[in-house]
């Protein structure tokens, strides 16, 4: 053989380690949690999905409805502060949108979650002492829970 046949073929196997690498960093960067690729609700309680939910940007994403209700106070209105409603798309906001656990224990914010009648719950955020307090409202939808309204109480 000559040398080019052993250049050629040293190049073909090294295209081929090259190619696995990179298909093994795709599919690495790509993974999915379990529960995203089997469509499954992150925890089985509204408690545990709460904290999944505040502590992973993706599980917000994907619990997210699209449009988003977001009510929020004009504090410039007429007579008085008066709630503003919008209807968001996903592409209008970024996620986290709701604070991790962490940050919200650095900043003090005390979660309180009320259930509903339907089988969604309410969580609030708040900070004792201050205007500070959102409501996240989830419904219940196939099995899960689903972030479809905010409700931002702060002055």
């Amino acid at each position: 053989m000559s040398k080019d046949i052993y250049d050629q073929a040293d190049h073909r196997a090294g295209d081929r380690t090259v190619m696995r690498w990179l298909a093994a960093l795709t599919l690495g960067a790509m993974a999915a949690p379990a529960w995203a690729a089997s469509g499954a609700c992150p925890a089985t309680t509204a408690d545990a999905f709460v904290k999944r939910f505040m502590d992973d940007a993706t599980i917000q994403a994907q619990f997210t409805a699209d449009p988003l209700q977001a009510e929020t106070i004009d504090a410039n209105a007429e007579p008085e502060p008066a709630p503003v409603t919008q209807s968001l798309p996903k592409d209008r906001f970024k996620f986290p949108i709701m604070p991790s656990t962490e940050r919200a224990a650095a900043d003090h914010l005390v979660l309180t979650q009320t259930p509903d009648a339907k089988g969604g719950f309410a969580a609030e955020l708040a900070k004792p002492g201050t205007d500070y307090q959102v409501t996240y409202r989830f419904r219940a939808t196939n099995g899960c829970w689903e972030l479809y309204r905010t409700e931002d109480d702060s002055l």
